[in-house]
């Protein structure tokens, strides 16, 4: 291969280096090399590149860098000495609890027995109405009915009133109770409650009244159980004609009511739903029972119907529900607080027919099928109180003091020191949260 032969030309007029290639193959190619001088000496004026910025400008920059980590380094240390912390995180016991058809009885709050299951009763009302075509004229006669909260200021004992009782108001018209009812006792200077439905003793348009106050007068006869038990509306009451109206075909009727019974279901099945964290209810456990109320007329040549569902939903104490399974199926749990969570497929049912009736006044006896979570509840407190002054070396002994605890660790700070603070509040308690089925 031959040799190459370098020549080098300096243009003084346009100040740049020409460095010609010759060979066999090559011939009047050349690579051009901007330079910023007319010479091959480094001209004073010209900038400096990034890479050849003095040495000490760069030494300055790192030694701030090396400064600035150092004090972070020395903040957390200080940090760490001035402020330690110890925490503990746990996680609570659990345990999966297979319902196959299993038996369950609650018993009303009232005359539970101790041991036993309590449940309260949740009584709510839901309204709906639909505007239906008239066919012709009909004569009606309907009693007006009402919405009344009937309240017990006389004791704290309940107070049954029987089907039918009387409620009467201030113009001296009666109203009646369809079904027996039990008024809750008083708390303290808070009366007692619950809300009812009322009928018309008679037919007739008289007997729309405005909302007001209805004395029972057939306590007339015990003046303080008079004065303390009485009925409130807070709407007029409604639903009350006699005479012609227009006319519904019985088909259409039947079909209308159907479906408005069946958005009144829906409003129902959300009250389950509403339930508060210390409750359990079982939308198999509940109890419905439809009104038709009283049409009104609508413009048009067309009825209004109108539907109530009353519901009666047995509510069961969470905690004792939950620790009576506990027992069942753990020995650890006898003195230990529990909660149970139900997978979204846990259902009810009722071993023997029940009406609305007999919710509130008897014991319920139900089958569960599904599936539970016991969840142990962890006494932060008492576990704090445990290990404050103790040497880490006793962690895993009093961990083991604590059967809702499933697992547990440690971390104290500063890393030389190998016991927990003498003052419990000094201890952060992190209990994790359990997850879902």
């Amino acid at each position: 291969m031959s040799a190459r032969t370098y020549m080098h030309e300096i243009d003084p007029d346009e100040g740049e280096i020409r460095v010609p290639v010759h060979n066999r193959e090559e011939t009047g190619r050349s690579i051009r090399n901007i330079a910023p001088s007319r010479s091959r000496v480094a001209s004073s004026s010209r900038r400096p590149m990034p890479e050849e910025r003095p040495r000490k400008q760069r030494s300055q920059k790192g030694i701030w860098i090396i400064a600035s980590v150092a004090l972070v380094i020395l903040l957390g240390i200080a940090a760490v000495v001035l402020y330690p912390s110890t925490t503990v995180s746990v996680t609570a016991h659990t345990q999966t609890v297979p319902f196959d058809g299993t038996i369950f009885t609650i018993y009303p709050a009232e005359s539970a027995a101790i041991g036993t299951v309590p449940y309260t009763v949740k009584t709510e009302t839901f309204e709906d109405s639909a505007a239906v075509a008239a066919s012709g004229v009909e004569h009606a006669e309907e009693k007006a009915t009402g919405t009344i909260t009937v309240y017990n200021e006389f004791s704290a004992d309940p107070v049954k009133l029987i089907k039918n009782t009387r409620f009467q108001s201030e113009g001296g018209l009666v109203f009646r109770i369809p079904e027996s009812i039990s008024v809750p006792g008083k708390q303290g200077s808070t009366p007692g409650s619950i809300k009812v439905t009322v009928f018309a003793d008679q037919t007739g348009e008289e007997y729309n009244i405005a909302a007001g106050t209805l004395t029972v007068p057939g306590l007339k006869s015990t003046p303080d159980m008079y004065q303390g038990v009485y009925g409130r509306s807070t709407e007029a009451f409604a639903g009350g004609f006699s005479g012609d109206r227009p006319a519904v075909s019985q088909s259409v009727l039947e079909a209308a009511r159907a479906e408005v019974r069946g958005r009144l279901n829906e409003k129902v099945q959300g009250l389950v739903r509403t339930t508060a964290d210390n409750e359990i209810a079982f939308p198999g456990l509940m109890r419905i029972s439809y009104e038709t109320l009283p049409p009104t007329t609508e413009g048009g040549g067309s009825v209004r119907i109108h539907e109530r569902a009353v519901v009666h939903m047995p509510v069961i104490m969470a905690d004792r529900f939950a620790h009576s399974i506990a027992q069942a199926v753990s020995a650890s749990a006898e003195n230990e607080r529990v909660s149970i969570r139900f997978s979204d497929d846990t259902a009810a049912q009722t071993r023997e027919d029940i009406t609305a009736d007999d919710i509130g006044e008897s014991e319920i006896a139900f089958s569960l099928a599904g599936q539970g979570l016991l969840v142990w509840n962890v006494d932060a407190t008492s576990l704090a109180e445990s290990l404050a002054g103790r040497d880490e070396s006793a962690f895993e002994t009093v961990i083991q003091g604590f059967p809702s605890v499933e697992t547990a660790e440690a971390r104290i700070t500063p890393l030389w020191r190998k016991s927990f603070p003498a003052d419990p509040t000094k201890i952060s308690i992190d209990v994790e949260e359990v997850g879902q089925f």
